[in-house]
């Protein structure tokens, strides 16, 4: 009997380390399918990917092919805001920005959660803090945060880069609220400690179960293949 449990817990874990590694709840985490820019790059029109689109101003959109969004020659406009930045996973990634009156944002709904599990929510963030852009909201030279949002309330912020045009991995935890569906949302906030307007990148955004909860998933899990064969037994 001993043996069984031993059995089952490690068939469990196992579970728990596939899924926590490969199962993200985010939908396009990468930008990577779906138009940006239907008629072609614009700083006057959101370069948001489907399921993702705009909830203030414009984000845009940067696709190191060329092929739709800003290449790495970057915005002309913006003074060439984050020039030669390659992607942090496949060839896009999205920039937004903060500064005075305004902040820039986007969200999508994700696929569903379960209500009191713990989540992670993990991105690589990148910022172009070299003054550039001064007649769009620059010049930019601050570091700034970004709150993360699960339907409208804020989870906490990924914290200001360490680097210049540097991808940095940042990540929060929080537990699923009840709730039908999921709205996950991302707002650019200026530099926390002088206020400097900011101009920041994301990308390979993911959502994960914590250990805790994929365990208790896993151990279900084999807890109704085990019932499953039991009833297979019993019927022969």
């Amino acid at each position: 009997m001993k043996n069984i449990v031993k059995t089952r817990i490690s068939l469990a874990l196992s579970v728990a380390a596939l899924s926590s590694s490969a199962w993200s709840q985010v939908i396009n985490p990468s930008f990577e399918t779906g138009v940006a820019y239907p008629n072609g790059p614009s700083i006057w029109v959101s370069g948001t990917p489907s399921p993702w689109y705009a909830t203030s101003y414009t984000p845009d959109c940067y696709d190191n092919t060329g092929a739709d969004g800003w290449g790495l020659g970057g915005i002309p406009a913006y003074n060439n805001m984050f020039q030669g930045m390659v992607a942090a996973d496949g060839d896009r990634f999205i920039g937004f920005a903060a500064g005075a009156g305004f902040q820039e944002s986007f969200k999508e709904t994700m696929a569903p959660l379960t209500a009191g599990n713990q989540y992670t929510i993990s991105a690589q963030m990148a910022v172009d803090d070299l003054g550039k852009a001064v007649s769009f909201g620059g010049p930019y030279f601050g570091r700034g945060e970004i709150d993360v949002l699960i339907n409208g309330s804020s989870v906490g912020k990924f914290s200001q880069n360490t680097m210049s045009l540097t991808w940095e991995t940042r990540s929060v935890t929080f537990v699923a609220p009840n709730a039908s569906s999921y709205d996950i949302e991302f707002v650019a906030k200026p530099d926390p400690l002088f206020g400097h307007p900011s101009y920041m990148g994301l990308d390979d955004i993911k959502v994960v179960p914590e250990p805790a909860s994929m365990l208790s998933l896993g151990l279900g899990l084999v807890g109704l293949v085990a019932k499953r064969r039991r009833a297979g037994r019993q019927a022969a």
